[in-house]
């Protein structure tokens, strides 16, 4: 009885073994790494900048970039051509870092071109302001600017549309007044005569206003002594004030195409009756000094000084006889010399007394 109990217990005992060497070995099989990591990422891909466009109709004064890839905030920026190269800016817009799609931007479509350029730009100054020249320079990728042109249909120009244009003529002006035989002005404007100055135009000496449309024989007085033989007649819009000539300001000069409208002519001044030494009765303010400075003229002699420079200045005597008071830009002064003597003068707020700084003297001779 003995033995029939004990073969099955050696039995079990057998076989609880081998199952537990079977367990084992496969623990030992199945291999654990030591050191588990995380699978390797990709560095993020660089932003290439680029822009994409295509030809397309821009009479209602906007262009669209159908895609512009940006590395960093920026604007797209839209040129006429120059040339065969971009030329003045007509429109911009910002554009986001990364990918843009249909970018529309409005275009000023009087200075618009067949072929235009789209450039892109960073915003690098302040942001959300366009700056250049200055901080928001172009777009590279290597050396070469991000630049595509493309061609656009432009509205047609109706050709009943006015074009400015002036005709001038060679006259004797001594009586104080020129002649414009014919202006063409696409609105109301002013017909402005300059000295010259140096070969282009200088001081205003004349001027009176025209109506849209042609105007024949335009007459303008002229202020004789600060006249030069060479004058030039010069276009200009009547934007401001009405009837009021504003310029400096919104009265500027009136354009054909990209050329200020402006013709040289020639005039006959009156005989001033001096001799050499005193021929000279006009003195022209400079920025920082008179010219001529130093001048002589007959007793009698009224010298007219005319401003031609961008700050205010004043033509004050040493010893006070006279005094402009401060002169912007195209006014002028005049003074009477009826005594003989030297006259030194001076600008109050840029020299002084005494030859000091911006100074002239006036020499009267009998």
């Amino acid at each position: 009885m003995r033995n029939k109990l004990l073969f099955p217990l050696i039995a079990l005992f057998l076989l609880a073994i081998l199952m537990t060497a079977c367990s084992g070995s496969a623990t030992e099989n199945t291999p654990v790494p030591e050191n588990p990591t995380e699978a390797p990422t990709e560095a993020p891909q660089a932003i290439t900048p680029s822009v994409t466009v295509e030809d397309q109709d821009a009479s209602g004064g906007t262009v669209t970039v159908p895609d512009v890839t940006s590395a960093q905030l920026g604007w797209i920026v839209i040129h006429a051509d120059g040339g065969g190269s971009p030329g003045p800016v007509i429109g911009y817009t910002q554009v986001q870092e990364g990918d843009n799609a249909n970018i529309t931007v409005d275009i000023d479509l009087d200075a618009a071109t067949e072929t235009l350029y789209a450039m892109l730009h960073v915003d690098a100054g302040t942001t959300g302001t366009y700056e250049f020249p200055g901080d928001d320079v172009p777009a590279r990728v290597d050396d070469a600017v991000v630049v595509k042109p493309f061609h656009v249909t432009l509205p047609e120009v109706s050709m009943d549309e006015i074009t400015p244009a002036i005709t001038v003529e060679d006259q004797d002006a001594s009586g104080g007044t020129v002649t414009v035989p014919d202006v063409t002005s696409a609105q109301l404007g002013w017909m402005v005569i300059h000295a010259d100055a140096d070969g282009s135009p200088g001081p205003v000496i004349g001027y009176t206003q025209v109506q849209e449309g042609d105007n024949a024989n335009v007459t303008v007085d002229i202020d004789l002594d600060a006249a030069t033989e060479t004058l030039y007649a010069m276009l200009h819009v009547d934007a401001g004030t009405a009837g009021t000539y504003e310029f400096p300001g919104d009265d500027v000069p009136a354009r054909a195409g990209d050329s200020v409208v402006v013709k040289p002519f020639k005039v006959t001044l009156p005989d001033t009756g001096m001799d050499e030494g005193s021929s000279t009765s006009a003195v022209t303010i400079k920025d920082g000094r008179f010219e001529a400075k130093d001048i002589t003229v007959k007793v009698g002699t009224t010298v007219t000084w005319t401003m031609d420079a961008s700050f205010p200045h004043t033509v004050t005597a040493d010893d006070g006889s006279f005094d402009s008071g401060q002169l912007s830009n195209g006014q002028t002064f005049t003074y009477t010399f009826n005594e003989a003597g030297d006259f030194p003068y001076y600008c109050t707020l840029h020299g002084g007394p005494g030859g000091s700084g911006m100074s002239g003297t006036v020499t009267v001779t009998e």
